[in-house]
């Protein structure tokens, strides 16, 4: 792929990056990024430690199960990590590294109401943050070990002899090859034995003496319920273990087009040239399928910053509500966290609990007559200055802070209103939509009512 050139990097290319490979941001925060230029814009996003802004996340979760055990009426640990996620989201300074938490929890999709351990859902989502960009491998072989992954896909439940096949049918199927990537059944059964004995440890919620181990669920071999004979896997024969299954599906052809292709469509489009994808197997086979490096090129490319690839993507529920809060430069409280988490569950993704082990499908199927006006519910709030909360009954609603800017003219405002959401003054249709609104009234009324019109327009639901 042809790398897009240091000088045409401008305010527009560093509003689109972090559209696309963050949750947007405050124009401050966008001119930033265009003041750096493209190499270190994208490598500023690319960086990632613990001092990421979100080290005084109020949501403890050994706390608050502890708290939970004692008060029924006190929130509990699985409240609490939705809560946790949510603010991690709103208040990083390393936003791609949640994105791809975002990409990487919808690609290994597990569902916390079939795990039933808000501390196994938490370490499945660190284990994602952590080696999301490191070598795709890696990343597999611990997502395979991962109690959450395990509980789900019944793992624990396969043992030599009576062979479960429910990870390693979605590990080729979903995970690595894809649905035509040229596996057969035999794979299948063949895979699933090398995962017998492979469970986990954890403890009983209800008992205190098992605390320890249920909030630390960890991986367990179990020797004794392994099968270790030879096994036929995508054409080659041994003595397989689990691990084994998983670096031969990783290194299978299929594998590195089918993440490639999800990844771009996750980032650029809907559909990928041939070009950008021989550019990025070629990466992919250097580089030992490291992310990071894939995420480089296809963040410096041509392609990325196309027109015809700007504002084509519909922005996912977690898009919609974390990136409005993100432009605003609020900071949630924790009872706004459990708000806007639930605001998301009803525009359409219930974080941790995914539809199915597919996970959303994304695209198109955001939109529908319930989930748009779920959308419009929340931004008609955003437009008062009113963020959605749960509080506890005779608890007041917390105060929002935010400030929606009101120019001198009409005028000004409506490029104001631009800027700070759509990244530009609005034009056209949309522009005169918004003055026959104000009508030549430049209050806070007709403020709050252009907030809501540009909120709800066609553009802002787009990336």
């Amino acid at each position: 792929m042809k790398r897009l050139s240091a000088q045409k990097f401008a305010y527009p290319e560093a509003a689109h990056l972090l559209r696309r490979a963050g949750f947007s941001g405050s124009a401050k925060e966008i001119q930033s990024y265009a003041d750096l230029g493209l190499e270190l814009a994208v490598e500023r996003l690319l960086y990632t430690s613990s001092d990421d802004g979100t080290e005084k996340n109020p949501f403890d979760l050994e706390k608050m199960f502890i708290e939970r055990q004692n008060d029924k009426t006190m929130p509990g640990a699985t409240n609490g990590l939705f809560g946790w996620w949510l603010y991690k989201m709103c208040y990083t300074t390393q936003p791609l590294k949640e994105k791809m938490t975002l990409f990487w929890h919808g690609h290994f999709a597990t569902e916390i109401a079939k795990v039933e351990s808000p501390f196994a859902m938490k370490l499945q989502n660190e284990t994602l943050r952590t080696l999301g960009f490191g070598r795709f491998e890696t990343l597999v072989q611990a997502i395979s070990k991962d109690p959450a992954m395990i509980k789900y896909l019944d793992t624990n439940r396969n043992v030599k002899g009576k062979p479960n096949e429910n990870y390693a049918r979605e590990l080729m199927e979903l995970f690595t090859l894809g649905v035509n990537g040229g596996y057969t059944e035999q794979d299948v059964q063949q895979s699933a034995r090398a995962f017998t004995g492979w469970t986990f440890r954890s403890g009983n919620p209800q008992k205190p003496e098992d605390n320890a181990k249920y909030i630390n669920p960890s991986y367990v071999f179990d020797k004794n319920k392994f099968d270790d004979g030879e096994k036929t896997y995508l054409g080659q024969r041994g003595k397989f273990s689990g691990e084994d299954i998983v670096r031969i599906a990783v290194a299978h052809p299929s594998t590195a087009k089918f993440i490639l292709t999800k990844l771009w469509n996750y980032f650029v489009s809907e559909t990928i040239s041939e070009t950008a994808l021989e550019s990025l197997m070629t990466i992919w086979q250097t580089t030992n399928g490291e992310i990071s490096s894939i995420l480089r090129s296809i963040f410096t490319s041509q392609e990325f910053y196309a027109n015809k690839n700007r504002l084509t993507l519909i922005k996912s529920p977690a898009d919609y509500v974390v990136s409005t809060i993100r432009r605003l430069g609020y900071k949630p409280v924790p009872e706004q966290c459990y708000g806007l988490y639930n605001a998301m569950a009803g525009i359409g993704q219930k974080l941790f609990n995914p539809p199915n082990v597919k996970g959303w499908d994304g695209g198109t199927t955001w939109i529908t007559d319930t989930t748009i006006l779920s959308r419009l519910n929340f931004i008609g709030g955003v437009s008062q200055n009113r963020l959605p909360a749960n509080v506890a009954k005779g608890q007041a609603q917390p105060s929002v802070s935010y400030q929606l800017p009101l120019g001198k003219t009409v005028a000004e405002t409506i490029d104001a209103l631009g800027i700070l959401f759509l990244d530009a003054p609005p034009e056209s249709a949309l522009r005169r939509s918004l003055e026959n609104y104000a009508a030549g009234k430049n209050t806070v009324e007709s403020l709050r009512g252009m907030t809501y019109l540009i909120l709800g327009s066609p553009q802002y639901h787009l990336n």
